[in-house]
């Protein structure tokens, strides 16, 4: 064929005519493969079981749980990596006795890996549709195992799917409890550090009585009150020092005058006794400095009469004292006790002075410390406020939790056995490998021609040679060259017969050794089997 003038039809049908065994024999031979293939895959039965997440029977408007808040997906992804962890699926292999053959090849890692491989879980979409994708809430998903038989396909999903809402219950109730624990050893942990904070602030106002920021006024009016006694009692002191310097002064101007009235002792004492009484009619008192310098008077002088009398030595005579002396150093020793008497106040005041002074002083300091601590103490009031209406809360929770009256999942769909295997595709397979076998064919024959030098054609071998065909003597076939092509061609069928027969039974082998006795067959054989089969059925 040559290449450069195109390709003609007559040419193509031409190519199929004389290499068409080619074609058929390589289409046959992939076509059997692919019959073959599809024979001994081994089946695997798909089953499937929907779970619905319900919503808490009682309104979150009046109870809300502890887990409201969280992300369903997140939840679902954190479930099943613990569900599809290696100490689940190897306790699910073992109890279900789970790829048997594997086991014997494989390590217990490659198998749980394997069954990995064979466990999805897809979320269901709902079917409204929303106008914004993250207002989608997805609360159905599906459980998905695959397995060469299909009963136990069904087992090992309706187990996944039991795991899934055990363990959904499961993390609801760890999750309350671990919650409630934690918000008991919070409130613990704030009782404590209140009452140590009380504790601080008790020893702080015992520490500084008088000092603290509610006496602040009462030691100011305290203050002013004391001060303006010390004036006072200033001023008193000031009046008999200089009552005593002039009573000093009187006494001692006193002895030039002589008083022809003098009394005797007897009489002096009668009158500082009646002196006493009128200034008790007054309203003086006992620690009246008066009062006390004429007792002191009334004594000398009860002291000197009731003692024994002195004669005067010699010739000489005292002279004798006039009243007025008397008088004077009698108001001067008075003026005296009370410049005794307010020196003792004023020492006392001074101190209550001082001491309001150092309390005063000390109350902005105490304020600052009782401030902080008292800051400290309503933080930490407030914290378990907040933390017992939240224990008050997961209290609640977890019994919503313990009597099922959360969030829950349930099993919409469980998993049935179903007879027919969801892989592989035979009919797939097979249609795939006839095309596959055709277009392989086709191009041989193709590649075939195109490397044919040989003239097919009149117009072929006149394009070549540039000389004009004056004609063109057909293929001439005798009698036993017809018989030849009979032979060849009962031997090809019968070759041909024999490959498919051999590729059929070699493909029904393969099929029962890989899956075992099909459905109809059992059915004709009656084996037990079978009814064990659907017994399991319809248990699962």
């Amino acid at each position: 064929m040559d290449v450069n003038e195109g390709i003609q039809f007559e040419d193509l049908s031409g190519t199929l005519r004389r290499h068409r065994s080619l074609i058929l024999w390589v289409t046959g031979i992939v076509f059997g493969a692919a019959i073959f293939v599809a024979s001994v895959l081994p089946n695997e039965y798909v089953a499937e079981a929907t779970l619905m997440v319900e919503p808490q029977t009682i309104s979150e408007h009046l109870v809300g749980t502890s887990q409201g808040g969280t992300d369903l997906t997140q939840r679902l992804n954190l479930m099943a990596t613990e569900i599809l962890s290696r100490s689940r699926l190897s306790r699910i292999i073992d109890d279900l006795e789970l790829y048997p053959e594997a086991s014997k090849e494989m390590t217990r890692e490659e198998v749980i890996e394997l069954m990995r491989d064979h466990i999805l879980v897809l979320p269901v979409l709902p079917e409204l549709e929303v106008e914004d994708p993250r207002d989608q809430v997805v609360d159905t998903f599906q459980i998905v195992y695959r397995a060469d038989n299909p009963r136990v396909a069904a087992d090992v999903t309706n187990r996944l799917a039991s795991d899934f809402r055990e363990e959904h219950i499961k993390t609801r109730t760890r999750t309350s409890g671990e919650t409630s624990e934690f918000l008991e050893a919070e409130l613990g942990r704030l009782a404590t550090r209140i009452a140590e904070v009380e504790e601080r602030v008790a020893a702080v106002k015992s520490q500084n009585s008088g000092s603290l920021p509610e006496d602040l006024v009462h030691n100011q009016v305290l203050r002013q009150r004391t001060f303006d006694q010390l004036r006072e009692a200033e001023r008193d002191r000031a009046e008999a020092e200089s009552d005593a310097a002039f009573y000093r002064q009187q006494s001692l101007s006193a002895p030039t005058l002589v008083d022809p009235r003098v009394t005797s002792p007897e009489q002096k004492l009668q009158t500082l006794e009646l002196r006493i009484a009128e200034y008790r009619s007054l309203g003086f008192t006992d620690k009246h400095p008066d009062i006390i310098a004429t007792k002191q008077e009334i004594e000398q002088l009860r002291a000197g009469l009731s003692g024994p009398q002195q004669e005067p030595e010699g010739d000489e005579e005292a002279p004798p004292r006039s009243v007025a002396q008397q008088n004077a150093e009698g108001e001067e020793q008075r003026a005296t006790l009370r410049i005794r008497a307010t020196e003792g106040d004023i020492a006392r005041l001074k101190e209550q002075i001082a001491l309001a002074d150092a309390r005063l002083a000390a109350t902005p300091r105490v304020a600052e410390r009782l401030d902080a601590l008292s800051r400290e103490y309503e933080h930490l009031y407030t914290s378990y406020q907040q933390f017992s209406a939240k224990r008050l809360e997961a209290a609640v929770s977890a019994n919503i939790e313990r009597q099922v009256k959360g969030e829950r999942f349930r099993v919409l769909e469980s998993a049935v056995a179903n007879p027919t295997p969801a892989s592989p595709n035979r009919p797939l397979i097979v249609v795939m490998g006839l095309l596959v076998g055709l277009a392989m064919g086709s191009g041989l024959a193709l590649a075939r021609e195109t490397m044919d030098s040989s003239f097919h054609a009149p117009r072929r071998l006149q394009a070549a040679l540039q000389i004009p065909v004056l004609a063109a003597i057909p293929e001439i076939l005798l009698d036993q060259d017809r018989v030849r092509q009979r032979r060849r061609r009962m031997r090809t069928a019968a070759l041909a017969s024999a490959l498919a027969m051999l590729v059929l039974a070699g493909s029904s082998v393969g099929y029962v050794v890989v899956n075992g006795v099909p459905g109809p067959l059992q059915a004709l054989t009656g084996g037990d089997e079978e009814s064990a089969e659907e017994a399991g059925a319809t248990e699962s």
